[in-house]
């Protein structure tokens, strides 16, 4: 069965729509005070997650909280791994992983950084990722005997890169790569839920351009203005 998994904690222990979004999803990904969140948060959400019988993933991402850690840090990688043990601590006992935002994105294609990062995954007794199912990052954690839950996102759009031959998510820049209407979401996820495959083509072009996708899980960021409404609409999908 498809999995829904969230991005949350990331607007403080007691966001509303957090706390109704814990309630549909399967996997919550805790932001761990890299890009947001705080040890509050996490212990407030890591509560109705047991509470609910919804999995953890510890959300880790480069030390921005001033960019959302949607930046690219100039950081050496000693560094960064000492943000990326601290992020952890927050969350004692969880083995599963989800990196963010620039992080997520550099890992997917650079080898360099998917080596370091599969090394410290291995070190750190992290037994799951959270990854496209064609990222250097999976890759790197799979040749460590790590499991990775192939992921694909409900309200983001796709581009094909030909350089690397792999999806990737289109510019947050570009118009329409975050997708904010709901009926356009639901049709996005259920091409990939139930036929496996994203458009490639771009708002541009009327004809469709059709890539398949490898998905074990689909994410919901609980920062768009659809995601209880979308969350809903998943369940129902994978439901039925």
């Amino acid at each position: 069965m498809m999995l829904i998994n969230c991005d949350v904690g990331e607007r403080g222990p007691g966001h509303t729509l957090d706390k109704k979004l814990m309630k549909v999803i399967h996997i919550a990904n805790l932001a761990c005070g890299g890009h947001a969140g705080d040890r509050r948060s996490v212990k407030a959400f890591r509560a109705l997650a047991e509470a609910a019988g919804v999995r953890l993933a510890a959300h880790l991402s480069y030390p921005d909280r001033r960019n959302f850690g949607r930046r690219t840090v100039r950081i050496s990688g000693p560094a960064l791994l000492v943000s990326l043990d601290e992020q952890l601590a927050l969350l004692p006992g969880v083995r599963r992983v989800k990196f963010h935002g620039a992080l997520y994105n550099e890992a997917c294609g650079d080898p360099g950084l998917a080596e370091l990062l599969g090394r410290w995954l291995k070190q750190a007794g992290i037994r799951e990722i959270l990854a496209p199912a064609d990222a250097k990052i999976t890759v790197s954690a799979r040749k460590r005997g790590i499991a990775v839950l192939r992921e694909a996102f409900a309200d983001r759009r796709y581009a094909y890169g030909k350089a690397g031959r792999r999806l990737c998510l289109a510019d947050r820049s570009l118009p329409g790569a975050v997708i904010t209407d709901l009926e356009e979401a639901t049709e996005h996820a259920e091409g990939i839920i139930r036929r496996r495959r994203v458009n490639v083509a771009g708002l541009q072009s009327r004809r469709p351009v059709w890539k398949r996708i490898a998905a074990d899980t689909i994410c919901i960021h609980s920062d768009s203005p659809i995601a209880p409404e979308l969350a809903g609409r998943l369940r129902e999908l994978i439901e039925t």
